[in-house]
Formats: C-alpha cells, structure tokens, sequence
C-alpha cells in the first residue's frame, strides 16, 4: 500500500512541478508581450512629445517674426 501512495506522491510531484514550469513559462511570455507592447507605446509617446515641441518652436519662431 505504502508503494502505491508514495508512487502516487511521486506523480504529484512531478506533475507540480511540470505545472509550475508551464504556468512560469507563460508568466514570462505574457511579460515579454506587455514589455514590447510598452516600448512600442514609449516610443510613440516620445514621437508625439518631439512633434508638439517642434510646433511649439514654430509657433514661438512664428510669434517672434510677428512681432517684428
């Protein structure tokens, strides 16, 4: 009998661990995809923010000329 349950406790072990494998393997996967999703996101963010300053640039440039 004691074969048997610890044959089994063995399974369950195993089987955990495989478990917890998998579900970290997902875990990193999923962290990979946000990671690339937010460097995609910075990066436009940082475009956006170069072409408000460009216009605010001209529009003070403009402003200057104006004045003159």
């Amino acid at each position: 009998m004691r074969d048997v349950f610890g044959g089994l406790t063995q399974f369950s072990s195993e089987q955990l661990k495989k478990l917890q494998a998998k579900s970290q393997e997902f875990a990193r996967e999923a962290l990979k995809d946000e990671l690339t999703k937010l460097h995609a996101e910075i990066a436009d963010l940082r475009n956006r923010v170069a072409t408000l300053e460009a216009e605010r640039v001209r529009a003070a440039a403009d402003s200057v000329e104006s004045s003159f």
